[in-house]
């Protein structure tokens, strides 16, 4: 039974698990937006501490952080390297940068024909996750120079010391 087992193990290529990973984002999109578009009032304040405590869980389970190249090592590696195409530009003690050069998320909201101010904003509250993994490390600073949502060439993070 094992040989069976091993057999019908399937094999997949770096671009079949990246478009995988990138389908499992869009469909968070799709029901972000969807539980965006149908709470009348106070979603963004919902989402906003819902998002960062995600990303205090997700910053929590890097373990120890003292720098921003701790941080960038932490993110870059596994499958969402991939599927976000991260491209590290600089990883020292002092300050990381990161450019993501693909949003699973910003796409599946192009797709559901949100508007440019309405990717921008789910961008905004999709990125309290970014902001509460960040957090958990007093000693670290996030900036976002650049973003995707907003039309530009990348979602350039910057990492930095307090």
């Amino acid at each position: 039974k094992m040989e069976e087992l091993k057999m019908s193990e399937k094999k997949y290529t770096q671009q079949e698990l990246t478009d995988a990973f990138r389908s499992a984002i869009e469909d968070r999109a799709k029901w972000f937006y969807l539980l965006s578009k149908y709470t009348d009032e106070g979603f963004d304040k919902i989402a906003e501490k819902a998002i960062t405590e995600f990303g205090i869980a997700k910053g929590e389970a890097i373990g120890e952080c003292k720098t921003p190249a701790d941080f960038a090592k932490a993110i870059l590696t596994g499958h969402p390297r991939e599927a976000f195409a991260m491209e590290p530009v600089k990883i020292d003690e002092e300050e990381s940068i990161i450019k993501f050069h693909h949003c699973a998320l910003v796409e599946a909201w192009k797709k559901l024909g949100c508007s440019k101010e309405e990717v921008a904003h789910l961008c905004d509250l999709a990125c309290y996750g970014d902001y509460g993994m960040v957090g958990v490390f007093p000693e670290l600073n996030l900036e976002f120079k650049q973003l995707l949502s907003r039309c530009e060439d990348c979602c350039e993070m910057v990492i930095t010391k307090k």
